[in-house]
C-alpha cells in the first residue's frame, strides 16, 4: 500500500526505493510460486488451484501466523519489528540467520497507526471470529497500547490526545517523521499528524472497546472525534451554481501540525474513516457516556464530511482520490490519484447504506474507474496510485474484495469472476513461511501492505462468496456487531455480540438442529425476519444466516 517507489519525474528520492523493485525475468514463477492459470490464461492461486479460494484462507493463515510468531525483534531497540519499521526484507531475501537477529528492517518513514488500525480490522473484528482464536486480541492490544503510551499527542496541543500517523525509522516514540521535512514532509514533519489517520485508528480503537470492554480504548476513541468535531471545515458553500467551486480544501487536510494547528497540506479524499468514528460513537452514545455538546459537535462534523463527499466539491463528484498515503510528498496540485479511498468509500457503501439504489451508480463508477485506471494489464492485479504505479497484493485483494461484495450484492457473475482472479494474484504476494511481499515485482514487505490491509480483504471476500470457504468447516463469516467472544466444538458453536440486535453470516459444516438466542430458540425460516435463521445448502453444509434481537448469546446445536 505504500510508495517507497516514486515516478522519476516527481520526487523520486533514494536509491532504496528503485532498489525495491525487481523486474520479473520469467512469466513462469512469481516470488517463488509456480504460475497457474486456467483456460483464458487467468490467473488461479498458487495453492490447490483446483479446489476454488483455497488458497485465500491457506494464504490468510500464513500471513496472520508470520504476524504472531515470525517477527524478530530489532537488532537496535529491541522492539518487535512493526514497533519501529514500516517495511522490511524478509528472510527469502537476506537469509534466516540474518533476519533472526532482527536486521530486516528497512529505513523509510512509519506508518504506525495505519498498520494498528487494520490489525483491529483484520485480527480483532474478523479473524478472531473466524477461528475462535482469542490469542490474536491479546496481539493487537499490544499493538494499540504501544500506540497510545508511545504515539499521543500532548494534552496542551491544538489536536490532543491524538495518534501520530507517522514516525521516523527506528525510533521508539512517535511524534512524526523529521527526516524528510525537506522532501515534501514524506511521513508528515516533527507533531505532524495526518486527520484522516485520527479517524482511521479512532475508530480501531472504539471498535477494540466493543470487543474488551475495555475503557481506555474508548477514552482514546474519543479523544480523537472530539479533535476531529473542533476542528471541521465547510469547504461547502451556498453559493452561485454557475461560478467555479473551490476544490483545494477538503473538510480535514491532509497533514497539519497538532501543535500548532498550522495546515501542511490542506486536501485529502478520505473523509470516511472520521465518519465512521463519529457514526459509532453516536450510536453508542449512552454508553460512551458523551455530553450534548460532544452529540452536537460530533453529529455536525460527520454531516458537514459526509455531505461534502458527495456535493460538486468532493470526489464522488470530481474523482480527484487524493491524499492518503503517509510517505508521499506534499501534492499542491492534487496531481496524484489513489484508489483505496474510493475501494473502501465503495466497500462501505454496500456493506452499511439500506438505500441500495441510492448508491449504486456511485459503486459501480468506483470499480469501472479502478479497473480502467489501475489495472496490471498484463496480470489480475491493481496499481497502487498514479505516482506509484506498481501493481501489489493488498490493493489487488481490496479491489477483489470489493467485486465480491458486489456479486453477494447484485448477483452479477462478471464481478465474481473479477474478485475470483484478482484474489488469486493476491494469493502470490505470499511466500509459503507467511512473508507477503508488496508486488510481483517488489519482493520486499509492507506491514500494512502485506497483512493489515491484505487479511481483511481476503477475508471479506470469503464472507461474500462462502463457496470459497475450504469445505467442511465452520466458520463465523460476518456480524452487523462486534463479536466479543466465540467458542467452536464438535456438536456445538456459542458466541456473544457487543449488540443485542445483530445478524450474523455463517458457514457451517451442516445444517443446526438448534439455534436459540438466550433461551429463546429461533425458528427457521425460508426468508430472512427478525429472531429467526435461514438455511442456504452448499455443495457441503451450508450458509446460516441468523436475525436476533433479543439476546446476544447466541448457541447453535449442529
Amino acid at each position: 500500500m505504500r510508495t517507497i517507489f516514486i515516478c522519476a519525474l516527481l520526487w523520486i528520492s533514494s536509491s532504496f526505493a528503485q532498489s525495491q523493485i525487481v523486474p520479473v525475468k520469467s512469466q513462469d514463477s512469481l516470488l517463488g510460486h509456480k504460475v497457474i492459470t486456467d483456460k483464458n490464461n487467468r490467473l488461479l492461486s498458487w495453492y490447490k488451484p483446483e479446489i476454488p479460494g483455497a488458497g485465500f484462507e491457506h494464504v490468510v493463515k500464513l500471513a496472520a501466523e508470520f504476524i504472531r510468531t515470525g517477527i524478530p525483534t530489532d537488532a537496535k531497540t529491541g522492539k518487535k519489528l512493526y514497533f519501529v519499521t514500516c517495511c522490511f526484507d524478509g528472510p527469502q531475501i537476506i537469509g534466516e540467520e540474518n533476519w533472526k537477529q532482527g536486521k530486516g528492517g528497512s529505513f523509510w518513514p512509519h506508518n504506525p497507526a495505519c498498520f494498528y488500525a487494520g490489525m483491529v480490522q483484520s485480527l480483532a473484528v474478523r479473524y478472531f471470529p473466524y477461528t475462535g482464536d482469542s490469542s490474536w486480541i491479546a496481539l493487537v492490544r499490544e499493538m494499540l497500547d504501544y500506540q497510545i503510551n508511545h504515539g499521543t499527542t500532548p494534552s496542551h496541543f491544538k489536536w490532543p490526545g491524538v495518534p501520530y500517523a507517522s514516525s521516523d525509522p527506528f525510533e521508539t516514540e512517535y511524534q512524526g517523521a523529521t527526516l524528510w521535512e525537506t522532501d515534501g514532509f514524506r511521513g508528515d514533519g516533527l507533531h505532524g499528524i495526518e486527520p484522516d489517520k485520527v479517524g482511521e485508528l479512532g475508530y480501531a480503537y472504539v471498535r477494540f472497546f466493543e470487543i474488551t470492554g475495555e475503557k481506555k480504548y474508548l477514552d482514546a476513541a474519543i479523544r480523537c472525534a472530539d479533535a476531529l468535531a473542533a476542528n471541521i471545515y465547510n469547504p461547502v458553500t451556498a453559493d452561485n451554481l454557475l461560478l467555479g467551486t473551490d476544490i483545494s480544501r477538503s473538510p480535514w487536510p491532509f497533514r497539519i501540525n497538532a501543535r500548532t494547528g498550522a495546515i501542511i497540506s490542506p486536501y485529502s479524499s478520505d473523509v470516511l474513516e472520521p465518519v465512521k468514528l463519529l457514526d459509532e460513537l453516536l450510536r453508542i452514545k449512552e454508553l460512551a457516556g458523551l455530553n450534548k455538546a460532544q452529540d452536537s459537535a460530533y453529529q455536525n462534523a460527520r454531516d458537514v464530511a459526509w455531505n461534502w463527499l458527495f456535493s460538486r466539491y468532493g470526489p464522488v463528484v470530481t474523482y480527484i482520490w487524493n491524499g492518503y498515503f503517509e510517505d508521499v510528498p506534499n501534492d499542491p496540485e492534487l496531481a496524484n490519484r489513489v484508489q483505496i479511498t474510493p475501494g473502501e468509500l465503495a466497500k462501505y457503501l454496500i456493506l452499511h447504506q439500506n438505500d441500495k439504489e441510492k448508491y449504486d451508480l456511485t459503486i459501480r463508477n468506483i470499480i469501472y474507474w479502478i479497473r480502467n485506471s489501475f489495472a496490471d494489464g498484463q496480470l489480475d492485479g491493481i496499481r497502487e496510485q498514479t505516482w506509484c504505479y506498481e501493481t501489489m497484493g493488498s490493493h489487488s485483494a481490496r479491489y477483489g474484495s470489493l467485486c465480491a461484495l458486489y456479486y453477494e450484492n447484485t448477483g452479477d457473475p462478471w464481478f465474481r469472476e473479477e474478485a475470483y482472479h484478482h484474489l488469486n494474484y493476491a494469493t502470490y504476494m505470499c511466500w509459503e513461511n507467511g512473508v507477503v511481499s508488496v508486488g510481483h515485482r517488489w519482493p520486499g514487505s509492507w506491514f500494512s501492505d502485506g497483512y493489515s490491509d491484505y487479511i481483511r480483504h481476503l477475508l471479506d471476500a470469503l464472507a461474500a462468496v462462502p463457496e470459497w470457504v475450504p469445505p467442511g468447516e465452520d466458520h463465523l463469516l460476518r456480524s452487523s456487531s462486534i463479536i466479543r467472544s466465540i467458542q467452536y466444538e464438535a456438536k456445538l458453536i456459542r458466541y456473544s455480540t457487543f449488540d443485542i440486535s445483530s445478524s450474523e453470516k455463517l458457514v457451517l459444516s451442516q445444517k443446526p438442529k438448534l439455534i436459540k438466542a438466550g433461551d429463546r430458540v429461533l425458528p427457521e425460516k425460508k426468508v430472512p425476519t427478525e429472531n429467526s435463521w435461514v438455511w442456504r445448502p452448499l455443495k457441503t453444509g451450508g450458509v446460516s444466516l441468523i436475525h436476533h434481537s433479543m439476546s446476544g448469546e447466541i448457541s447453535i446445536q449442529k
